[in-house]
């Protein structure tokens, strides 16, 4: 028998954080729901269980994820996936988790939603505890990154991507222009400092660095200008685009943390 049958997880949203997360969570024997946009904006789309939304299924580290509502997403976790259902409290009250996780790393203050679940955690800036959630979990780069917060808030942001390989904002692309991107380049490419990676319309989309692309937004999404869109690695081929981050497992280790103190408590 599954020792955490009745500690359900939900995490709002399904991008690279949330689902590293999922990941760590649904390994250790958690059941995992999540919650997301019907379009989601992730752009590191291979380790992102939000694109089940667009494709009705979605596969990160071997896990698989469901597009599910209402009425099937039980059904999905006996089969030992993960339901991604349209974001909404109403359906997330429905639901009634033990766990509630707000990993949509909106950045900014955040409606209280304790009320959701037993015990809430929030990723990043924006959440404070006894304000907004139970725990708090730093996501910023450097010595706490992943470290459980019991009081106070994690590290405001910043508004500048972190270093990685020497470059920091750089690495991120941001759109010039509105409507839908098409991608002249994917996943994994490795591509020269101003290498068109695609267009909208006719304007330009270039990289500014040299680097592996690891993030491109779906052509399904519509495009307003200055929205980040892609995002070029400058390590290249040291790095693996198909797993989940360093940053992004140490902030699910410290979600792990941060429950199972709870759970002992």
């Amino acid at each position: 028998m599954n020792i955490f049958n009745r500690n359900t997880v939900l995490i709002r949203g399904a991008g690279e954080m949330a689902s590293a997360v999922a990941v760590v969570l649904h390994r250790v024997g958690f059941p995992v729901l999540m919650t997301e946009l019907t379009i989601p904006l992730a752009i590191r789309r291979t380790v992102c269980f939000s694109d089940a939304m667009l494709n009705r299924t979605a596969e990160v580290e071997g896990i698989q994820a469901v597009k599910a509502d209402i009425n099937n997403y039980l059904d999905i976790l006996r089969n030992i996936k993960i339901p991604v259902l349209i974001d909404s409290v109403e359906i997330i009250k429905n639901i009634k988790p033990e766990f509630y996780i707000d990993a949509r790393m909106i950045k900014t203050p955040v409606i209280d939603n304790s009320s959701l679940a037993q015990f809430t955690i929030g990723l990043g800036p924006g959440f404070t505890v006894g304000e907004n959630c139970a725990a708090v979990i730093e996501t910023m780069r450097g010595h706490n990154l992943g470290r459980v917060i019991w009081q106070g808030s994690a590290s405001p942001n910043t508004g500048v991507p972190g270093k990685i390989g020497g470059e920091s904002a750089k690495r991120v692309v941001y759109s010039p222009g509105v409507g839908n991107i098409k991608w002249l380049v994917n996943f994994g490419e490795i591509v020269e400092q101003n290498q068109v990676l695609g267009k909208i319309g006719e304007i330009e989309i270039k990289s500014h660095i040299s680097g592996m692309v690891r993030g491109l937004i779906s052509p399904k999404v519509n495009i307003i200008k200055g929205m980040k869109v892609a995002d070029v690695d400058p390590r290249g081929k040291e790095i693996n685009y198909t797993t989940i981050s360093d940053k992004a497992h140490c902030v699910g280790r410290g979600v792990l943390e941060a429950i199972m103190v709870h759970l002992n408590q």
